[in-house]
C-alpha cells in the first residue's frame, strides 16, 4: 500500500514537472520563435458590422501569452462586457511591432472592425524595444534611441490612425514594464521605459486614449511573471483587467 502512494506521488511529481517546462518552453519560443505575424482578419472571424464590439490589438500580451489559462486580460474583461451584450474580436498578433501594427491597421477588414468598436484596448511597443531581450543583453552596441525615437513616432501614428477611423470609441494603452530588472544592463532600461510612458501618456492625451503605467507592477519577477520571465504572471494580467475595467464606462 505505502509503495502504491509512493508510486502515484511520483508520477503525479512527474507530470507537474513536465506541465511546466513545457509551459516554460512554449513561452520561451514565443519570445525567441515568434508566430508568423499574419496582418489580416480573415473572413470568418471578423464580426458582423451590426451591435458593439470590444476590439483588442497588439501584441502577445493581449494575446494573453503567459496566462496559465491564455485568458490574460482580454477574457476577463470580456467576460464582463457580455451584460452590455458587447462582443470581443482579439486581432492581436504575437511578436507584432510598431511597424506592424500600423500595417494591420491599413488591412480594410481591420478598419471595418474598428470602426464598429465601442471599446478598444492595445499592447504594443515592447517587442520594439526590448528585441526579444537581444537589445538588453547588447545594450552597449544597440542605438537604442534611435529605436526608442523610431518606436514613439509609430506609436503617435497608431493612436492617431485608430482615433481617425473610431472618434467615439473608450481606448485604452497599456503602456510597459520591465522584465529583465535582474539582468546585467536591465536597470539602464527603467529610464527608457519611464520615457516612454510618460511619452505615451501626452499623446494618449492628445488622442482622448487612456494610458495604464504598469511600471510598478513588475517589482518581483517570481511573483509578477510567468514562467518564461517575460509575459505577465496571471496576477498581473488580473491588474491589467481591473485597471482596463476601473476606466471603462
Amino acid at each position: 500500500m505505502k509503495n502504491g502512494k509512493w508510486y502515484a506521488f511520483l508520477i503525479g511529481s512527474v507530470l507537474l514537472t513536465a506541465t511546466a517546462l513545457f509551459g516554460l518552453w512554449i513561452g520561451y519560443q514565443d519570445i525567441v520563435n515568434p508566430p508568423e505575424r499574419t496582418l489580416s482578419v480573415s473572413e470568418d472571424t471578423r464580426p458582423e458590422p451590426d451591435g458593439e464590439i470590444f476590439v483588442a490589438l497588439g501584441d502577445s500580451i493581449t494575446r494573453g501569452v503567459g496566462s496559465t489559462s491564455g485568458a490574460g486580460y482580454v477574457q476577463p474583461v470580456s467576460a464582463a462586457l457580455e451584460d452590455q451584450d458587447i462582443r470581443t474580436q482579439n486581432l492581436a498578433i504575437s511578436g507584432a511591432r510598431t511597424e506592424d501594427l500600423l500595417a494591420q491597421l491599413a488591412q480594410p477588414e481591420v478598419q471595418r472592425t474598428i470602426k464598429n468598436a465601442r471599446y478598444i484596448t492595445l499592447t504594443i511597443g515592447g517587442n520594439d524595444l526590448f528585441n526579444r531581450g537581444e537589445n538588453v543583453d547588447n545594450f552597449e552596441s544597440v542605438d537604442i534611441e534611435q529605436v526608442v525615437t523610431d518606436a514613439k513616432a509609430n506609436l503617435n501614428d497608431i493612436f492617431a490612425e485608430i482615433r481617425g477611423l473610431n472618434d467615439t470609441a473608450q481606448i485604452v494603452y497599456i503602456a510597459l514594464y520591465n522584465p529583465f530588472p535582474e539582468n546585467t544592463n536591465g536597470q539602464a532600461f527603467n529610464q527608457l521605459i519611464l520615457d516612454w510612458n510618460a511619452a505615451a501618456a501626452n499623446l494618449g492625451n492628445t488622442y482622448r486614449i487612456d494610458v495604464i503605467d504598469p511600471f510598478a507592477y513588475v517589482s518581483d519577477v517570481t511573483r509578477d511573471l510567468a514562467s518564461d520571465q517575460f509575459h505577465p504572471s496571471d496576477r498581473t494580467y488580473g491588474k491589467f483587467a481591473e485597471d482596463i475595467l476601473f476606466i471603462l464606462d
